[in-house]
């Protein structure tokens, strides 16, 4: 079971990482449903999800609010130029877990927490062109598409572009 909330929304709450956490963190990471919408196929053991969220600053375990929260995805900050204060967002959501709004709700409340919490100045994401699903999530969040990589990412077996995407703090403080 989750560890207190950090932050709570209307249906998910944010929830620090911890060593339990690790089992589901792997069982998303390495769904084939998560990870290569991820574009970062990479298999991962315990170990190396332990490794990973060592630093975890920047990274929140997703879980459906309620009195017994059930963790349903991450939301993070994928790395940090500091002294920039831009950071990266990448977020999944379980595959049975998915379509109910949970990624859209927990990347405001990480959002908010970082421009307004930590003083980031801008955040940037980039998807594959085929993974629309997440591109409307950025696109709903106010994020600006800033360009297009040709042939930058390989998914299913083919080369597509990825979409970069980016929010400034003050775009978010008027939106």
């Amino acid at each position: 079971m989750p560890g207190p909330a950090f932050t709570t929304g209307d249906d998910v709450s944010l929830h620090p990482i911890e060593a339990e956490d690790h089992e589901f963190v792997q069982y998303g990471r390495n769904h084939p449903d998560v990870r290569v919408p991820l574009l970062d196929t990479a298999i991962r053991s315990t170990d190396d999800v332990a490794e990973e969220l060592d630093d975890a600053e920047y990274r929140f375990l997703v879980c459906r609010s309620g009195d017994d929260p059930e963790p349903v995805g991450v939301v993070a900050f994928g790395w940090v130029a500091e002294s920039k204060q831009v950071g990266f967002l990448m977020y999944w959501i379980a595959p049975e877990h998915q379509g109910n709004g949970y990624v859209t709700e927990a990347a405001e409340l990480f959002l908010d927490y970082a421009f307004r919490e930590r003083g980031f100045h801008k955040v940037n994401a980039h998807v594959a062109a085929s993974n629309d699903a997440s591109a409307a999530v950025l696109e709903k969040l106010g994020f600006e598409h800033e360009g297009t990589r040709r042939q930058e990412c390989f998914v299913d077996g083919a080369w597509e572009d990825e979409h970069l995407y980016g929010l400034l703090a003050d775009e978010w403080f008027d939106g």
